[in-house]
């Protein structure tokens, strides 16, 4: 149970770093000055990051 809720605990603070992320790459005017590879860089991360919460999440089948 405490491993359940430690992988949990983790996709949260996951999903939040990605939500933080795609907002700033998307809204902040400050990263303006940076390049479109930089701004597409924090932007596959944070999906790379709700993809790695989306499984923490998930339980593992039994044939696993």
């Amino acid at each position: 149970m405490a491993a359940m809720m430690l992988r949990r605990a983790l996709a949260v603070l996951l999903l939040l770093f990605a939500l933080a992320a795609i907002a700033s790459s998307r809204a902040f005017p400050f990263l303006d000055d940076l390049s479109d590879a930089a701004k597409s860089a924090i932007t596959v991360a944070g999906v790379v990051c709700v993809l790695a919460a989306v499984r923490l999440w998930l339980p593992k089948t039994p044939e696993q």
